[in-house]
């Protein structure tokens, strides 16, 4: 098997000269969607210990999770604001999977979760978010969130009569991911940007219209072959 993969010079001093080690890895990051979320923000460009972009509607407030404010190995591996950097090294991006955050339904009520996407949700960020994705400011990709299908989720339906309803959960594919045929190469030192946005000056309508607004999290993933340093 051949891989393609960019050839950087800026190596660690402290690494093994002229070697790597190769790895079938995940470069992944995340925003947060909330009710009336408009515009567009950049992701890839926070490294963890920092916070989480929002979209959101101006009298929604923070979520209250903590897993939905501040970057953690849930949420990104980017450990060097806006690039790959040494601790994941030069990489060939083969395929892209965007997962919505589901929430879930207590058993007794049918009520949702107070974070998450619930059916609305899903389907309102289906109908009007985007992604593109950028590499030393060239865009390399770009298309409806629904066209970077999950790569892995909650699939099905639920139902209750608790409270005589019938609710569903569901997602952006069922685990099968965008396979790419032509590899995107990234240098450990090129910018990395992903923009996520809500179309044609809309905003987003969720079922929870005020105080943190049902947040969910959207979660960019990237298959990759990754080309990091020997130690």
């Amino acid at each position: 098997m051949q891989v393609l993969l960019p050839d950087s010079s800026q190596r660690s001093p402290t690494a093994v000269p002229a070697k790597s080690d190769m790895r079938d890895d995940n470069v992944y990051s995340a925003i947060v969607l909330q009710h009336g979320g408009q515009g567009a923000q950049s992701i890839f460009t926070n490294p963890r210990g920092q916070a989480i972009p929002r979209l959101n509607g101006s009298a929604i407030t923070v979520p209250t999770s903590g897993h939905q404010v501040t970057y953690t190995e849930v949420t990104t591996n980017i450990s060097q604001a806006g690039q790959l950097g040494a601790a994941i090294g030069d990489a060939s991006f083969i395929g892209f999977g965007a997962t919505i955050e589901s929430a879930y339904y207590t058993s007794s009520t049918g009520a949702l979760n107070t974070y998450g996407a619930g059916q609305q949700e899903t389907a309102e960020i289906l109908a009007k978010v985007f992604f593109q994705m950028k590499v030393a400011g060239k865009q390399q990709i770009q298309g409806p969130l629904y066209t970077f299908p999950a790569m892995g989720a909650q699939v099905g339906t639920i139902s209750t009569t608790a409270n005589a309803a019938t609710v569903s959960t569901g997602n952006n594919g069922w685990g099968q991911m965008r396979r790419l045929k032509l590899p995107i190469l990234v240098a450990r030192q090129d910018t990395l940007e992903g923009i996520v946005g809500v179309a044609g000056g809309d905003a987003l309508t969720f079922s929870v219209t005020s105080g943190i607004g049902q947040p969910t999290l959207v979660t960019m993933v990237i298959r990759a072959l990754v080309a990091g340093d020997a130690r």
